[in-house]
């Protein structure tokens, strides 16, 4: 069961003409064995992509809110216009901000995570974590991996090129960022079961291509730390994800930054499109 929050940007009126690219809404939907229970979850559509949704858990945690706990199933979103909306949470000693802006001549989501300090010491190592997931969107399903496109070692390469099968599960895989560490090991995870791959990540796009490759959707963040993909038949989903922020100090905030990009076109375009919208400090390559 699925219960629909009072707001939805859906209408035929939105797609006369074309004039908007994306429309979003926002409800409560169930994940089997991910999310039994059910969780909050932005449901994006492309109006020139029938068929195909794309959801967005922003964030799936943050400070001590979960989204797969019970505490943290419901988001009470506040809808700003057509094309944003933000979410408040509030624990003892920080308060978060979440949101996201439609750019409908881009193609593009903005999203962002602003922490603030509340409390009177600094709060050190808060970082948000955001998934989008492609399981509702059966042109941009890749069974192997072989249409998602990740900048590894240098070279931009499909993930069905790496050794999925040496993860503790082949659909579950991470990229730590270039620079990260120094050696080139299979890491298990020994909780959720996935594991960190031995190629380093030079770019912080992590890109899913159509069958036909002539659409793409891509998410990255400001500062990226590391990329994923759960590519389980229950979300496949594609993270880029900060580096933790090393301090806030009393009464002081910080935002997380991220965009989420539909190209009609192949990964390359995509890239290109990203290079045209994201400043060039979001990314600078660590050796």
């Amino acid at each position: 069961m699925r219960r629909a929050l009072s707001y939805t940007t859906r209408s035929r009126a939105n797609r006369v003409g074309n004039m908007r690219k994306l429309d979003f809404r926002i409800e409560d939907r169930k994940y089997y064995h991910h999310r039994p229970d059910g969780c909050t979850v932005v449901e994006i559509e492309h109006c020139d992509w029938p068929g195909n949704e794309f959801g967005l858990w922003l964030p799936e945690s943050a400070l001590s809110w979960k989204n797969w706990e019970r505490a943290g199933q419901h988001q009470e979103w506040e809808i700003q216009s057509r094309d944003e909306a933000v979410w408040r949470h509030s624990e003892e000693g920080a308060k978060l901000v979440s949101g996201f802006k439609m750019d409908q001549d881009a193609g593009c989501l903005w999203y962002s995570n602003v922490f603030t300090n509340t409390s009177d010491s600094p709060l050190r190592g808060v970082t948000a974590q955001t998934c989008l997931h492609l399981v509702n969107a059966p042109e941009f399903i890749s069974i192997n991996g072989e249409r998602i496109w990740v900048r590894l070692d240098g070279k931009w390469k499909t993930t069905d090129r790496v050794p999925r099968e040496k993860s503790v599960d082949p659909n579950r895989i991470r990229f730590l960022r270039r620079g990260a560490r120094k050696d080139r090991t299979v890491v298990h995870n020994k909780d959720f079961p996935f594991s960190t791959m031995p190629e380093s990540a030079c770019h912080p796009l992590i890109i899913a291509e159509s069958f036909d490759r002539e659409k793409s959707v891509g998410i990255a963040c400001r500062d990226m730390a590391w990329l994923f993909n759960n590519n389980d038949y229950i979300l496949r989903c594609i993270h880029s994800e900060p580096e933790p922020i090393k301090e806030i100090g009393p009464g002081e905030e910080c935002p997380q930054e991220g965009i989420v990009i539909f190209c009609q076109g192949t990964h390359e375009d995509l890239l290109e499109r990203y290079e045209q919208l994201v400043p060039a400090e979001w990314w600078v390559m660590k050796r």
